[in-house]
């Protein structure tokens, strides 16, 4: 018969380890531990791997020593990749290395310190009893209870029987506190709570998490030049979750690390639980562990392993999104249920190839989201019905305009006619109607169609950071300013790492001419990414609202060194000498961007605010009217942020706007 516990331990640690043992043997436990020198045979794999597939419990001895040896972390490794129950017994105090931390993450465990042997063994021994290990008990009560303090002895005041219930619950009250006592909530010296039945259903969290976060899931498997499956199950599932009622999701995607706690993360992100998971991928089969973790106490609250076939990926994904959900207490309809299994597709090469073109339409470099089209073509090509590979193309197209590497009039034309074919598809889709938002907004400025299909992508989806960012876009168009500030702060509060979300505060705040608000967010964005193209911009943008233009130029020749003669500088540069008054040297600038735009795409609306402010009136105009016949992108955005000196009474320039559906443009 196999031995029940696993005992991993260091050779060194030998002496202080057997009389535990022996102790967990007279308890009537079954144990198995390496006696006579296995770790140094050469049959250790065979035996050791063996011992550990049939024990019901591993208990890791943790000292220095055990933690420096390579053949216990192999057997922790072992222990976790079957999912086994991990009670590590801490017999001094020691940091939990690098090396075990993923494994040991929400583990509860034992201080069996010198002095204190006895208790500590009482709550070994019913730790052990919960994971199902036989232990000769009947209850957890009885294990914990020395055999002479439940045997009565003659002379001694003996207990009703009306009483004895009471006694029991004052007993099993003190047992509970002892259990608090010896059964750390944290590894030293870092938390690490409840030991959790991996296999067991998930139950409800004793504190209701309504804010989660998905961290990044570990590739544990071979590595594969295009293996882009684990990241593509911590994407997916962070959006699926996000479509969960009563739930906010965050963004986690910056915690790749896997040696960031579940604490530290709860403290960044202010949320209550962490997913967090791992996924082995080999010749067709399919691992993956995925635990529900509380960051407050680092207590497990739901843990799983999937075990299928490569084909039952996306089954995996959907059962882990719905198992969290119920290990949260959110109760989920059957509408949900289905928006879950339509977003997917079934052919697998398919979406790994949709997963490749996501990762270069990441980058934003011109080369890579052209790139990304192809990517998303090709999986069309395996499942024509993929209606995310649309949404991927559109939104390639989108952005291709906006960081001025294609004309607004081709690639929006385009990004809409994909955005049709994805919706036509499935409907149920939040980033299909958040795109399709945008390009009524940028391109066909039908501002109620796009405040329509942003609303839409909101309620499939209310933790969408970018439809909350672009929604708040339109507000500010719209001079809805107040509105504008509250859906880009909820959007920060989902996604709040990224200087995107703080630049497009920045806009906002300078038009509402909070100063100082748009001085502080500006700065967010510059520590969250100095290197970010927009982060000097939006401080200038706030020296320029505060009328420090000397200042703002300075910015400016900052932003055209660090980013390569970006033509935003260029820009910003040329009207903080025209409003400092050196008209010369502003012209000459000016001179430069019009250069610049015989090589690549430069918005006319940026050139012609320039020559407002030169008092070249006309030619302001004039381009202004051209921008309005090719639809640029950029015109809805320098209806709003230019200041436009001396052209408010002009007939050619109110009408302008009022084509585009928007009031006349006031003073600022």
């Amino acid at each position: 018969m196999s031995a029940e516990v696993f005992i991993s331990y260091a050779r060194d640690d030998r002496e202080r380890v057997m009389p535990l043992v022996d102790r967990l043997r007279q308890s009537g436990i079954s144990v198995w531990v390496d006696e006579g020198g296995i770790h140094g045979a050469t049959l250790w794999g065979k035996e050791i791997v063996e011992a550990i597939r049939h024990a019901k419990a591993f208990v890791l001895v943790a000292t220095k020593s055990s933690f420096d040896s390579k053949n216990v972390v192999k057997e922790v490794a072992i222990a976790s990749e079957w999912d086994k129950a991990i009670l590590p017994v801490y017999l001094e105090p020691v940091q939990v290395p690098d090396t075990l931390h993923y494994q040991l993450a929400g583990i509860q465990h034992v201080e069996y310190y010198a002095g204190r042997e006895k208790e500590a063994f009482q709550g070994m021994i019913a730790s052990l009893n919960r994971i199902g290990v036989n232990t000769g008990s009947t209850d957890d009560a009885n294990a914990a209870t020395p055999a002479e303090s439940r045997t009565h002895h003659a002379g001694e005041p003996r207990i009703s029987d009306k009483k004895r219930p009471v006694i029991w619950l004052l007993a099993l009250a003190v047992f509970g506190l002892a259990l608090a006592v010896f059964l750390k909530p944290s590894a030293p010296p870092n938390p690490a709570p409840t030991l959790a039945d991996p296999t067991a259903a998930p139950a409800p969290a004793t504190n209701q998490a309504q804010r989660i976060a998905v961290v990044p899931f570990r590739n544990i498997g071979p590595e594969q030049e295009n293996n882009y499956l684990a990241e593509g199950m911590h994407e997916e599932i962070d959006a699926m979750l996000s479509m969960a009622p009563n739930l906010v999701v965050k963004d986690a995607s910056r915690f790749r690390d896997p040696a960031s706690d579940a604490k530290a993360i709860g403290e960044s992100l202010q949320v209550d639980a962490i997913v967090t998971g791992s996924v082995r991928q080999a010749k067709g089969q399919l691992r993956v562990i995925v635990k529900l973790v509380d960051t407050q106490t680092e207590a497990n609250l739901w843990a799983k392993t999937f075990d299928k076939t490569e084909d039952d990926v996306f089954a995996v994904q959907r059962e882990i999104a719905q198992s969290v959900a119920q290990g949260l207490s959110i109760q989920l309809d059957a509408e949900f249920k289905i928006r879950l299994a339509k977003r997917q597709t079934d052919n697998l090469e398919a979406y790994n190839l949709y997963l490749e073109g996501r990762k270069l339409w990441n980058t934003r470099s011109r080369a890579n989201m052209r790139d990304s089209i192809d990517k998303f073509e090709l999986a069309l090509s395996k499942d024509p019905t993929f209606a995310l590979a649309h949404v991927g193309i559109a939104d390639a197209y989108n952005q291709l305009v906006r960081y001025g590497y294609s004309p607004s009039i081709v690639s929006h034309t385009k990004a809409g006619q994909e955005l049709e074919k994805a919706l036509a598809i499935n409907n149920q889709l939040s980033e299909a109607h958040a795109s399709l938002g945008w390009v009524q907004f940028c391109f066909e400025w039908d501002w109620a169609a796009s405040e329509k299909s942003f609303q839409r992508a909101l309620e499939i989806n209310p933790n969408n950071p970018e439809a909350r960012r672009w929604y708040s876009r339109l507000l500010w168009i719209l001079n809805r300013g107040e509105d504008a500030l509250r859906e880009i702060d909820t959007g920060i509060r989902l996604d709040p790492r990224s200087p995107i979300m703080q630049w497009a505060r920045v806009n906002v705040l300078v038009f509402l001419s909070r100063t100082s608000e748009a001085m502080e967010a500006a700065n967010k964005a510059v520590e969250l990414d100095p290197g970010y193209s927009k982060a000097i911009l939006a401080q200038l943008q706030a020296h320029t609202l505060n009328g420090d233009h000397a200042k703002a130029l300075e910015l400016a020749n900052q932003g055209i060194q660090q980013h390569n003669n970006h033509v935003s500088y260029l820009v910003s540069k040329a009207l903080a000498l025209a409003r400092l008054g050196n008209k010369e040297e502003a012209r000459g600038v000016l001179n430069e961007v019009v250069e610049k735009s015989r090589q690549s795409p430069v918005p006319k609306s940026s050139i012609a605010l320039i020559h407002c402010h030169l008092d070249d009136h006309d030619t302001a105009v004039s381009l202004l009217e051209e921008a309005l016949a090719e639809k640029g992108s950029n015109l809805a955005f320098s209806y709003v942020e230019g200041d436009w000196p001396s052209l408010h009474n002009n007939v050619r320039f109110q009408s302008i706007w009022k084509q585009m559906g928007l009031p006349p443009k006031s003073k600022p």
